[in-house]
């Protein structure tokens, strides 16, 4: 009974993190309808209710943003208890709780400022790459409370060198692509996202002289984009080939990389040419923010981080059992 039980703990808290990251994943999305449908400001208020009510008629540009701070509510929720879960049972995890629980807050800091300083491009950018960091990290604490395999797994087997290489192409990869969603967000917060209509080039030049500044930022993330799909593309077959039959996890997310990839350039297309259709717009985020999770979970899964440890129910209770064992021998005497 008491293995059991052990074994029920411990898919709690990793059943718990893949909810979270899920939530996590789907606040995303939500964050990415305000923009496009107009409701960045639909609610007057900076924090937690809307126009004086904490449920207040959920229809127009009011749905779209209370909805968004509601699965934020509800995100945080999940992350504060998750990190109560983790600091209770997974002493190696402390550390990347608390700081998992501080980005929600740094989060809803930023929300809240971008609403009350009538969204100055800086913090809304801020907002958003704070928002794929913390989605990061609900993807390694999904990954260190995962169960243990059934069997040893020998982390030093298969040459690191290899191992060494691999990672270094994930990093690449993985880069190129926060920097291409960065991009993305200035391009959004600075409202350049049909600055030009044609296609592929703007009025037949590669990079219009003279251009304002939304022109140049958005052929930037056209050019950049350009180039990151390039790149994500070349990582992903050298890590393909470099993982070898004995990560098929590894190689199957590999594999995802290029199809994404096509999809996205298309999606970017569609923007222009839809007119910044809020599907397509949604989709193309919702796109980059797979990406960027594809990325970060081959880092995970080639690293050398195994499941951390939980804490024993021995460990929880020695003190109890030094006390009893103090007061007998006190009896004695």
């Amino acid at each position: 009974m008491k293995q059991s039980d052990d074994a029920s703990r411990a898919t709690l808290e990793y059943r718990w993190a893949l909810v979270t990251a899920a939530a996590t994943f789907l606040l995303l999305m939500a964050g990415g309808l305000v923009n496009p449908t107009g409701s960045s400001l639909a609610c007057p208020e900076a924090f937690v209710i809307c126009k004086g009510e904490l449920f207040p008629k959920m229809e127009g540009g009011v749905l779209f943003e209370h909805g968004h701070r509601l699965i934020a509510m509800s995100v945080g929720l999940l992350q504060l208890g998750l990190t109560v879960l983790l600091l209770r049972r997974r002493p190696a995890l402390r550390g990347w709780a608390a700081a998992a629980l501080g980005l929600v807050v740094v989060q809803a800091l930023l929300g809240a400022l971008t609403v009350k300083f009538q969204l100055p491009w800086f913090v809304s950018t801020a907002h958003l790459m704070v928002a794929m960091s913390y989605f990061a990290l609900t993807l390694y604490q999904a990954w260190r409370t995962r169960p243990a395999p059934a069997t040893p797994v020998d982390r030093a087997a298969g040459p690191s060198a290899e191992r060494a290489r691999m990672r270094w192409w994930i990093a690449v990869g993985g880069t190129a692509v926060l920097l291409q969603i960065l991009l993305g967000g200035l391009v959004r917060h600075h409202g350049a996202a049909l600055a030009s209509l044609d296609l592929p080039l703007h009025e037949g030049q590669l990079w219009p002289a003279g251009a304002p500044f939304a022109l140049k930022l958005h052929m930037a993330h056209r050019l950049f984009g350009a180039l990151v799909g390039v790149v994500a593309i070349v990582c992903s077959i050298a890590i393909f080939r470099a993982a070898g039959r004995g990560r098929v996890g590894v190689r199957r997310a590999a594999l995802i990389v290029p199809f994404a990839i096509v999809a996205q350039i298309l999606l970017g297309m569609g923007i222009i040419a839809t007119f910044r259709s809020v599907p397509v717009v949604l989709a193309h985020f919702g796109g980059a923010a797979l990406l960027w999770g594809v990325f970060c979970a081959m880092w995970l899964m080639t690293g050398s981080r195994a499941p951390a440890a939980r804490r024993a129910d021995g460990a929880r209770s020695a003190p109890a059992g030094r006390a009893a064992l103090a007061a007998g021998a006190g009896r004695q005497a």
